[in-house]
């Protein structure tokens, strides 16, 4: 969409086709957009596309944080923004605070923890939004500025017990170590204690060394991107230490230690989870449910890096359809088939099995001239698939029946 085609979406007097605009632009607009997104933000009449706008605002600049990506705009242009939605009536769209969390600029710390001191609930809760935002992208990883101020207001009386809480809860997102003892004098009751004692939790919980396997989408913490800037990746510890995969092959990351332990929400899920950042990359607990591109035809180089690397995933890796079928797209990158094939065949008897599976199975059969099994994975994929999905794949299952 241009924009001279969101110009026209938002002249609309149907709130559905606005809101539907900026939806679209959430996932694909660019700096372009920001502008006429910040004006619908700021005077539409509906309040969920006032929302909606923000939000897209807010994705946009998400995508322009870290990396060349944060060259598309320049400071004085960040700072022109940032004026102009200092401009939006927080009563009217709590939607600006992430839109200025996103900016990165010092005044933006200053505007959100203004938010947090407002007298209505609503703005204090959006404000809390905005500082989560602001605080968990790796841009402002070990930016000891923010992190005092931050941890400075919990000891400042002039906040209400719920933005007490939501701002524990963004130090133990954040991975604000320095937030330990403020938070363990903090004595409030109901559901603002539990969130307190929640984030003590956490933040105690990240002493402990990591453990276990652990993915990155390539995505900066918060950024909303229908591509992955820097690709996917894998990290996982054993008893001898770390191991990082690069989307290529598995090295040691010999004395490797995290820029911070964090717990997120990674966009487009629901829950948060264990997470830190390392590597210019944010990580999270668990196998990516979305495994890399794999040749079944050609087994990779296998190294003592990949071997060491599969033997820890193989003891991990849950009984899921979907962790298996990572696992398998893994093991024949690092060189070791056979564990693949078992995978395979693993998530094929699990519940929720991925359709995939089946073609990927019958593609590594095939390959090693066991035609016969191949043909079997092949019919029932072409049972369970759908064309539209994988064309390609779908005409090799057909043709090889």
């Amino acid at each position: 969409m241009d924009t001279q085609q969101m110009t026209e979406a938002f002249k609309s007097k149907s709130i559905s086709e606005r809101a539907a605009a900026c939806r679209e632009l959430s996932m694909l607009g660019t700096v372009e957009h920001i502008e006429g997104l910040a004006d619908r933000a700021a005077t539409d009449k509906s309040q969920g596309v006032r929302l909606s706008a923000a939000a897209a605002v807010a994705d946009i600049l998400s995508r322009c944080r870290v990396g060349a990506a944060r060259d598309r705009l320049n400071d004085d242009q960040r700072d022109v923004y940032l004026a102009a939605f200092a401009k939006i009536n927080p009563t009217f769209n709590g939607g600006v605070f992430p839109m200025i969390a996103t900016l990165d600029r010092p005044k933006s710390l200053t505007m959100i923890l203004g938010g947090l001191r407002d007298p209505r609930a609503d703005v204090r809760l959006a404000a809390a939004v905005g500082l989560m935002r602001l605080c968990t992208s790796i841009a402002v990883v070990g930016d000891d500025r923010i992190e005092e101020s931050v941890v400075g207001v919990l000891t400042d009386a002039r906040h209400s017990p719920d933005a007490v809480a939501q701002i524990c809860r963004v130090c133990a997102a954040a991975g604000y170590r320095s937030a330990s003892d403020p938070i363990r004098r903090i004595e409030l009751t109901g559901t603002h204690q539990e969130m307190v004692l929640e984030s003590l939790g956490i933040l105690d919980g990240a002493e402990h060394d990591l453990r276990g396997v652990w993915f990155s989408d390539g995505r900066d913490a918060g950024e909303s991107n229908p591509t992955s800037p820097l690709g996917r990746a894998m990290m996982v510890f054993d008893s001898s230490g770390a191991l990082f995969y690069d989307g290529q092959r598995w090295k040691v990351a010999a004395s490797f230690s995290p820029l911070r332990r964090m717990f997120l929400r990674r966009s487009g899920e629901a829950e948060a989870r264990p997470a830190f950042q390392a590597f210019d990359r944010t990580f999270y607990a668990g196998m990516s449910v979305h495994p890399i591109h794999t040749d079944w035809e050609t087994v990779g180089k296998q190294t003592k890096a990949s071997a060491r690397a599969l033997r820890a995933l193989q003891s991990m890796v849950g009984d899921a359809a979907a962790d298996q079928h990572a696992l398998a797209h893994l093991a024949m990158d690092g060189g070791d088939a056979a564990l693949a094939q078992s995978a395979l065949e693993a998530a094929i008897h699990a519940k929720k099995t991925p359709v995939r599976c089946w073609l990927d199975l019958g593609d590594l059969l095939w390959s090693s001239n066991r035609m016969k099994r191949a043909r079997a994975h092949y019919a029932t994929y072409a049972k369970k698939g759908k064309r539209k999905e994988d064309p390609v794949g779908m005409d090799r299952a057909k043709s090889r029946m």
